[in-house]
């Protein structure tokens, strides 16, 4: 089996298990009652003036709707940059997280902690912070892997991924606007939303490079 479809084969797997991740915890939430209730005790104890700011700032910045802002404008570089590709792709992978996270929302009721540092109305499963850098960052991980060359560079790129991810994720805690299950189902969601775009993506570009093989050389 080649390389890539050994890829393609991992991706589909960690697709379906994410995509069963995130139904299970939608569906047994109540069963993390006592992690979320601690999680929550452990947030306050931790809570500081100075910490809490910068947390409001991370929170602004990742914002589901900035998010979108910063994708119109990640897609239009890299149409500019001729990656046209790549920039349908962004945009239609984003697209897709913000119309799936407003979905699972309105299906699922979930009230938020009540003690969050800063209002929101909406419920609170699954994060959308936490889905849509998953899939923001993770994309802008996946061109600059299919770009660069150096095993450092790729690592590095991935070391970032894991650390932006970890950050968010932790500030959506430590505000108290989403319970510990929300953070996971968050990740599981933009985990499996990430992984599927980028096989179908593949898929596209395979059945592509498989037409033009076929089509008769001119002489």
């Amino acid at each position: 089996m080649s390389p890539q479809r050994q890829n393609q084969r991992a991706n589909l797997v960690v697709s379906l298990l994410a995509l069963i991740g995130f139904l299970l915890l939608a569906f047994s939430r109540s069963s993390f009652s006592s992690v979320n209730a601690s999680v929550n005790s452990w947030a306050v104890a931790i809570q500081n003036g100075s910490l809490t700011a910068v947390a409001v700032g991370i929170s602004v910045v990742f914002d589901t709707e900035i998010l979108l802002v910063f994708t119109l404008a990640a897609a239009a570089l890299l149409f500019y940059k001729n990656y046209r590709k790549y920039s349908v792709l962004f945009l239609a992978a984003m697209g897709g997280d913000a119309l799936l996270v407003e979905a699972s929302k309105l299906l699922i009721y979930s009230p938020r902690p009540a003690n969050e540092l800063i209002a929101d109305t909406s419920n609170s499963f699954p994060s959308g912070h936490v889905t849509g850098i998953i899939v923001f960052i993770g994309l802008l991980t996946y061109f600059a892997w299919q770009v660069w060359r150096s095993p450092k560079m790729k690592a590095a790129s991935g070391t970032f991924y894991v650390a932006i991810t970890v950050v968010v994720g932790f500030d959506r805690i430590y505000l108290n606007v989403h319970w510990f299950s929300d953070v996971l189902g968050g990740l599981m969601l933009g985990t499996f939303w990430l992984t599927f775009v980028i096989l179908v993506f593949q898929y596209l570009q395979s059945r592509q490079f498989a037409r033009r093989r076929r089509l008769p050389r001119s002489e």
